[in-house]
């Protein structure tokens, strides 16, 4: 009777044990709550509340972005060759502003003091303009995205005012001499002067005429940029005010300096003299004996040169037609601020001079002056054993390059009017 007394009490006990243990286990003992109580950092001990320290919610707040920027320029930074356009470089940017512990001096510096060098792609976002030392005037470019970084790429690509030249320089028309005014000009009155490296080659690619595009409309104006090159159309491209300037000289006198040039260079036999590329037979046959033989190098196909310096790129500008000659002239009327003469280098300098005096303001000083590289220089620069074709010959190239004169006669009888609207004689 004892023993069942005992059994009974030992299971009544148990139940109740069951029973407190279910009980406070539902009512969240020692544990934290379910739904609100957790997301609001209500803590729960033997089912009474007690208020901890709130937990802030993790949100990612991304700064304001310059949208209407950053897709006015998305399409520049894939031409460029970028394969980050899911990033926004305007985004990023705000955050290392944002990160106090990272200084930016230059390179980027993170958190681990390692220096990141900058990717190629954020010099195309609108940098600060800063300056440190002594500013450089003249720059050397290669037309690669590898030398963009070398380039004062920190200009307002918004103003349409800003002067912005290119002088896509006729071969064999006095240029080198020509380009040592400039450089000495873009030192004194203080513009960007961006110098192709890019020596014998007039047409360009696709994609490198779209990277020349690109790189230009960010270049710091005022600057000019100079080379062998045959004319682009900007405008389809952008609505940034690009012009152009030349030089050009008679056909016939050009053609007789550049076929020997290419033979025997001149007193300079810098990098853009290249070596003659045939026989010694050929090397030394006259411009008499080439035309009168009818060599490839002297046949009219040869002989277009002028035109599609104004024209463009298109191989229907090296075609010998009436078409790329209208072209060519109306890409002078709208494109070409001046177009000067050779044999009258110092008239053009002078209309220039009045025309962009931001950039060539001081040039007929500069020219007149004794002992200056341009002096020096001119005489370096002129043509190796060079032989005037005979009068027979002549004719034959006359009748051969006829809308080249055609397009050269155009061009001089507007430099005329161009002096004369500016009041310049006719000095030598």
């Amino acid at each position: 009777m004892a023993n069942k007394k005992i059994l009974i009490t030992l299971f009544l006990i148990t139940g109740v044990l069951i029973i407190c243990y279910v009980y406070v286990g539902s009512n969240g003992s020692l544990s934290y709550g379910e739904g609100t109580s957790s997301a609001s950092g209500v803590l729960s001990i033997a089912g009474k509340h007690k208020v901890g320290p709130k937990k802030k919610p993790i949100t990612s707040r991304k700064p304001k972005l310059e949208w209407k920027e950053y897709w006015k320029h998305i399409e520049e930074r894939k031409i460029m060759g970028f394969q980050d356009e899911g990033k926004n470089v305007f985004e990023e940017t705000n955050k290392v502003s944002q990160n106090k512990s990272t200084e930016v001096v230059g390179n980027v510096v993170n958190e681990n003091k390692k220096v990141v060098e900058p990717p190629v792609n954020t010099i195309l976002s609108k940098p600060d303009k800063v300056i440190v030392g002594k500013k450089k005037w003249l720059y050397d470019w290669n037309e690669t995205k590898e030398g963009v970084e070398k380039l004062p790429l920190y200009g307002n690509w918004e103003d349409t005012t800003a002067q912005r030249i290119i002088f896509n320089r006729v071969g064999k028309c006095g240029s080198r001499s020509v380009l040592d005014v400039f450089k000495h000009l873009a030192k004194v009155n203080k513009y960007n002067m961006i110098n192709s490296v890019i020596y014998n080659q007039t047409r360009t690619s696709e994609e490198k005429k779209n990277l020349l595009v690109s790189v230009l409309l960010k270049v710091d104006p005022p600057f000019l940029f100079q080379r062998h090159l045959h004319y682009i159309d900007f405008t389809k491209f952008s609505s940034s005010y690009v012009k152009y300037i030349n030089i050009v000289r008679d056909p016939i006198e050009r053609f007789t300096s550049q076929y020997y040039f290419r033979r025997f260079g001149d007193g300079k036999n810098d990098k853009s003299t290249r070596p003659f590329k045939g026989t010694e037979e050929e090397k030394y046959q006259t411009i008499n004996e080439c035309v009168l033989r009818k060599k490839f190098e002297c046949s009219r196909n040869k002989l277009q040169y002028i035109i599609p310096f104004f024209c463009g790129q298109s191989p229907q500008c090296r075609f010998q037609d009436r078409t790329p000659l209208e072209i060519a002239k109306k890409n002078v009327e709208r494109d070409f601020i001046v177009v000067g003469i050779l044999d009258e280098l110092e008239n053009t300098f002078a209309v220039l001079e009045k025309m962009l005096p931001r950039f060539f303001a001081g040039a007929v000083d500069y020219m007149r002056a004794p002992g200056n590289t341009y002096s020096r220089n001119r005489s370096s620069t002129m043509t190796n054993y060079k032989e005037s074709p005979s009068p027979e010959v002549h004719a034959v190239l006359m009748q051969q390059m006829s809308l080249e004169y055609e397009f050269y006669h155009f061009i001089k009888e507007r430099f005329e009017q161009l002096k004369s609207q500016l009041g310049i004689g006719t000095t030598k």
